[in-house]
């Protein structure tokens, strides 16, 4: 009898630890999906397909994982068996992108960060920035200057000016932080910053301070 619990016993054992090892072998990637210039994909859906073979030029694949980003676009998922992948990154309706042949070893815990490009815009509802540049007294700042900046990618810029009513608008804008600056000679210069979603129609008024005269002297004129 004590010989018979003894062998149970070491098969039990046997086993956990086979299991256990199983459970070692198995790899976890974790990582942000973001724009190109950083801002976070919350919501994104990060697909992890087992690449099993080989035929032609077209690998046979497995989908075997899919995680939702958080918020913040972190995402994480275990439990990956070790090998090769095709990483699929669908950010909303906004972007994809995929990462080919993503090895994985065993017992890895790797981290991968995907930056989506900004494409499918038609399915991105129009997008418009505008206002009136007024003075403190309410009076309208025509031919003031104005100019709207990524907040990420100081390339990506529009500027346009005030119509003889203050007036200025700017169209073709896609999702992310900004800066709207707006300046004329005689004022002191305004910046201010807001996020722009998707299909929104942000009113952004400007006052811009009428800035002091000097002679040259540096004396300030009355």
């Amino acid at each position: 009898m004590k010989i018979t619990v003894s062998l149970l016993l070491v098969a039990l054992l046997t086993l956990t630890a086979w299991a256990l090892t199983r459970d070692d072998d198995f790899a976890s990637v974790k990582g942000r999906v973001t724009t190109l210039w950083g801002e976070p994909f919350g919501e994104a859906e990060v697909s992890f397909y087992e690449l099993e073979g080989i035929r032609g030029n077209s690998p046979t694949e497995k989908l075997v994982r899919r995680v939702v980003a958080d918020k913040d676009g972190n995402y994480k998922a275990d439990k990956l068996a070790p090998g090769q992948y095709r990483v699929d990154v669908s950010a909303r309706t906004y972007g994809h992108t995929e990462v080919w042949r993503f090895y994985l070893a065993r017992d890895a815990d790797e981290v991968l960060d995907v930056g989506v490009p900004m494409g499918y815009l038609h399915h991105i509802s129009q997008m418009t920035v505008s206002g009136v540049v007024r003075q403190a007294n309410g009076s309208p700042v025509k031919n003031a200057t104005v100019t709207l900046t990524n907040a990420y990618d100081a390339t990506e810029s529009q500027q346009t000016r005030t119509d003889d009513k203050g007036k200025y608008k700017f169209m073709e804008i896609q999702v992310g932080d900004y800066v709207l600056y707006s300046a004329k000679s005689g004022f002191y210069p305004s910046a201010t910053t807001f996020r722009l979603d998707n299909g929104e129609q942000q009113v952004a008024d400007v006052k811009l301070e009428v800035a002091p005269k000097f002679d040259v002297l540096g004396r300030e004129k009355k």
